[in-house]
C-alpha cells in the first residue's frame, strides 16, 4: 500500500483552492476578450452605404457593404502594393547587377585577349632565344644537342592562333594553353642547361684568369710570330715571339699569375724574365731595361715585373714577348686582348 503524503481532505481543498485561484483572476481576462471580440464583430458587421448620384435624372445606384469586407480589400490592396514594390525593386537590382556582369564580361574577354596575345609573343621570344642557349650547351663537355629541346605528346589540334574553338572541337586545347605548357617544359630544361652552363663556365673561368690574356706592355707590335727576314742578316729565320715596341722604360706586365722561374742575361735577347704559369704555360719578356722581381717570387695578372729596355741585339725599345706551352712556343696573339687587369 503506497503511502500518501496528503489526507483527501487537504487535497480536495487544494484542488478548490486551485480552482477558485484561476477563476478569480483569469475569469475577468476571459470576459475581456470575449467582450473585445463580440464589440470587432459587431463594428466589423456594421454596413457602409455607397451612393453614386448621377448628374441626370437617372436612377440613384448605393449599395450597402460591411466594414470587414472594407478592411479586407484595404488589406489586400495594401499588401499587393508591398509585394509588388518589393518584386520591382528585386527586378531593378537583378537588371543592374546583369549589367554590370556583362560589362565585367566584355572586360574579361579584352583582359583575355590581351593575355593571349602577350602568351604567344613569349612562346616567340622564347624559341628565339632557344638557339643561343643551344650554342651554348653545345660548347660544354658531354652535351647532347639532338635530345636537348625533345618533347612528345600530340600535335596541337589547332594551330592557327586566332581561330576560334568550335563545337565540334570543345575538347580541344588552345593554342595558348599549348603554349603555355611548352615554355613550362623548356623552361625547366633551360633551368638544368643553365646550370650546366655555369659550371661550364666557372671552370673556364679558372683557366682563363690563369691563362696569359692581357698585353704584357702598351706599344705596337713590329715583328710578329713565324718566319721572317732577319733584320741583321737578311735571311729568313723564325721569329718565337712578338716585338712591341713601346717608349723607354714602360711597365713590362705579368700576362697570367704565376711564380718568376727565371732571370737571365742573353747575348741576343739581353735582360729576359720568365713566369711560369699554371696548366704548363711559360711566358718570357726579353730586351728589359730592368726587372723589378726576384727569381722564385709570386706575381699576379697586370703586375709590374721589369721596364722596357734595348738590351741585347736590339737597335729599338723592345719587349719580346714569347709564351710557350710544355715544351713549345706558340703564337701569343690569340691571348692577346684587352681584358683589364
Amino acid at each position: 500500500m503506497a503511502i500518501n503524503p496528503f489526507k483527501d481532505t487537504n487535497l480536495r481543498d487544494l484542488q478548490q483552492n486551485a480552482g477558485q485561484f484561476f477563476i478569480d483572476h483569469f475569469s475577468g481576462i476571459k470576459e475581456k476578450i470575449d467582450s473585445s471580440w463580440k464589440r470587432f464583430r459587431e463594428r466589423g458587421q456594421e454596413r457602409i452605404t455607397v451612393m453614386f448620384i448621377p448628374h441626370s435624372e437617372k436612377k440613384i445606384v448605393n449599395f450597402h457593404i460591411s466594414i470587414f469586407t472594407i478592411s479586407s480589400i484595404v488589406a489586400f490592396v495594401v499588401i499587393t502594393v508591398i509585394i509588388t514594390s518589393i518584386l520591382i525593386i528585386n527586378h531593378s537590382s537583378t537588371v543592374k547587377e546583369v549589367s554590370i556582369l556583362k560589362r565585367d564580361g566584355a572586360d574579361s574577354k579584352v583582359q583575355i585577349k590581351i593575355y593571349k596575345e602577350e602568351i604567344n609573343k613569349l612562346h616567340d621570344i622564347f624559341q628565339k632565344f632557344k638557339p643561343e642557349l643551344t650554342y651554348l650547351y653545345s660548347l660544354t663537355p658531354d652535351s647532347n644537342i639532338d635530345s636537348l629541346w625533345a618533347k612528345g605528346g600530340v600535335p596541337n589540334p589547332n594551330p592557327n592562333p586566332n581561330s576560334e574553338s568550335t563545337a565540334g572541337d570543345q575538347g580541344a586545347p588552345s593554342i595558348e594553353l599549348l603554349n603555355v605548357q611548352e615554355v613550362r617544359q623548356e623552361l625547366e630544361t633551360t633551368k638544368d642547361v643553365v646550370k650546366k652552363i655555369k659550371n661550364f663556365l666557372n671552370y673556364r673561368k679558372k683557366i682563363i684568369e690563369n691563362t696569359p690574356s692581357v698585353w704584357p706592355v702598351d706599344g705596337y707590335i713590329v715583328s710578329r710570330y713565324g718566319y721572317r727576314n732577319s733584320p741583321y742578316t737578311f735571311e729568313t729565320e723564325f721569329n718565337s715571339g712578338i716585338d712591341i715596341e713601346a717608349f723607354p722604360g714602360s711597365e713590362i706586365r705579368a700576362t697570367a699569375p704565376g711564380n718568376i722561374s727565371e732571370i737571365k742575361w742573353d747575348p741576343n735577347l739581353g735582360l729576359t724574365v720568365s713566369v711560369r704559369h699554371k696548366y704548363g704555360f711559360i711566358t718570357s719578356y726579353s730586351h728589359c731595361q730592368r726587372v723589378s722581381v726576384e727569381p722564385g717570387q709570386k706575381v699576379l695578372k697586370g703586375e709590374v715585373i721589369g721596364y722596357v729596355g734595348r738590351t741585347g741585339k736590339t737597335t729599338e725599345y723592345v719587349c719580346f714577348y714569347q709564351v710557350k706551352i710544355g715544351t713549345e712556343f706558340v703564337d701569343p696573339m690569340p691571348y692577346l686582348n684587352r681584358i683589364s687587369k
